[in-house]
């Protein structure tokens, strides 16, 4: 399929690498992770073709993207999200809220943006780890019992919120909040690009966002295109088998 004709959630599923491209130019891939990469680029003002030669030639360390988490099993993807994504944020956010204390004490009263940005972060990210112990206590053994019944036959046990869609249809409101936070964030910044003044720690805290907001866009884009429709699919199975 060519890229023009797939959504944004497969785009970047297919093509590793593609989430930054598309944050870039402020393309929400995860929420609207539904529409067509090409109807979706010419909403931005953007040449289809041309971003989407921009993601297929996408490069890291010289070779090209070839870890396509879409292959992983429900189990390994629920792993991943955990140690790369629900540990990130929690590993970042003393250090960078330290950090952003510090721009704003010493440069806040020339740069108001920066004293914005940080009150900005401390609320989502506040927001961010109620949200990942509501996925780890509630959603995630919910998805992994569901899983355990497809492979052994295991009984999938009884919740107090009914089908397991419930949660997930919360999980998607935090999401688009999230996401919304972050292109503020963006926006805030100029697209995390630094006034001329800016010193070392300014360029540290830019750097924090920037990756942060990189951060989370996967997280997300892999729990509502791949995780969740997934999670969705194994319930009807399982609510159809004798």
């Amino acid at each position: 399929m060519k890229i023009s004709e797939m959504t944004l959630g497969e785009v970047v599923t297919e093509y590793p690498g593609a989430s930054a491209i598309l944050s870039k130019y402020g393309v929400d891939f995860c929420c609207g992770g539904a529409r067509r990469f090409a109807e979706a680029l010419r909403g931005h003002g953007l040449d289809p073709h041309v971003v989407g030669n921009e993601i297929v030639a996408q490069r890291v360390g010289g070779r090209r993207l070839d870890v396509k988490l879409g292959d992983f099993s429900t189990l390994q993807l629920i792993e991943h999200i955990l140690n790369f994504h629900h540990a990130y944020v929690r590993a970042q956010r003393v250090p960078l809220l330290s950090l952003a204390g510090k721009v704003v004490e010493v440069h806040g009263a020339r740069h108001p943006e920066y004293r914005e940005a940080a009150t900005l972060l401390a609320g989502m990210l506040d927001e961010l780890e109620l949200h990942m112990r509501k996925e780890e206590e509630i959603l995630f053994p919910a998805i992994i019992a569901l899983a355990g019944h497809e492979a052994t036959g295991a009984p999938v046990p009884e919740t107090c919120f009914g089908s397991v869609a419930n949660p997930i249809r919360m999980m998607e409101i935090d999401h688009r909040q999230t996401g919304d936070e972050l292109f503020r964030l963006q926006k805030i910044t100029s697209g995390y690009v630094l006034p001329d003044d800016a010193c070392a720690s300014c360029e540290a805290f830019y750097q924090g966002m920037y990756h942060l907001q990189e951060n989370t866009f996967e997280h997300v884009h892999l729990e509502n295109n791949i995780l969740f429709p997934r999670a969705l699919e194994l319930e009807r199975t399982a609510c159809v088998r004798p």
